[in-house]
């Protein structure tokens, strides 16, 4: 079985097919740190103009919608903005490039499903060993309420953007576009590590960076076992999906 851009015909693994560098990995992470400064900066200038309140990232409103929810969708639509933008624009990338590629019989899906049990495990080991080692500043942090005071039908909405639309273009960023850079540049077992790593770095929680971190080294193992990038958005969709109901 091929690997999109990681394995070709007489070739070695860490042998990386795709036309993107790893510069323009890097050039694309710091412009969607950057333009997420930008709008944080603007947002906060403009709600001080109208009278808002300083406390509008946590208990405001954006866009008509709560500011946590709304920011995730800005984070997650710039990180397809970036990819678009390096990748396909600069590069000529397809889409079969960033592991778009229907994966071969239903075992995928089962990977992805024992994917995502590791991931669950990764979150409450982490759990317990910080509740016994008693320092709060590694502890997973609750979900702010604006994300899981959902009820009922409105569940749908944070289900919707935390549950699908956020794991669907978070693996194309990190999975499909970083992952195959950094392993053409650092092997394939540094590249699932770095890209791991990228992974967590930009949920920006140091309680939640060493599961998050353990989560993304599954899913990249889970890219490159299955040859498709669909298994891992599964899994990772399910990871968001199952937290949201529970947290809500």
């Amino acid at each position: 079985m091929q690997v999109p851009g990681i394995d070709r015909p007489g070739s070695d693994r860490s042998q990386i097919d795709v036309p993107w560098s790893l510069g323009d990995v890097l050039l694309a992470s710091a412009t969607v740190v950057g333009v997420v400064l930008a709008t944080l900066a603007a947002a906060t200038t403009i709600i001080a103009l109208v009278g808002g309140g300083d406390d509008w990232l946590t208990g405001g409103d954006l866009f008509g919608l709560p500011a946590p929810l709304a920011l995730a969708i800005l984070l997650e639509a710039f990180f397809l903005g970036a990819v678009f933008l390096y990748a396909r624009l600069k590069r000529g990338a397809i889409v079969r490039q960033l592991g778009f590629i229907k994966p071969e019989g239903r075992w995928p899906y089962g990977l992805a499903v024992a994917a995502w049990i590791a991931g669950v495990a990764a979150l409450i080991g982490w759990n317990l060993l910080t509740e016994i080692i008693g320092i709060d500043l590694l502890k997973i942090p609750k979900p702010p309420e604006e994300l899981v005071d959902y009820s009922g039908a409105s569940l749908a909405l944070p289900i919707v953007i935390i549950g699908l639309f956020g794991p669907f273009c978070e693996e194309v960023f990190f999975r499909g576009f970083a992952l195959p850079a950094f392993a053409r540049r650092y092997g394939l077992g540094g590249g699932m590590l770095i890209s791991a790593a990228l992974f967590s770095a930009f949920h920006f929680s140091i309680g939640s960076a060493v599961p998050i971190f353990i989560f993304g080294i599954v899913l990249a193992w889970l890219y490159v076992k299955t040859g498709s990038i669909y298994p891992s958005m599964f899994a990772h969709a399910l990871q968001n999906i199952v937290t949201t109901v529970l947290a809500g």
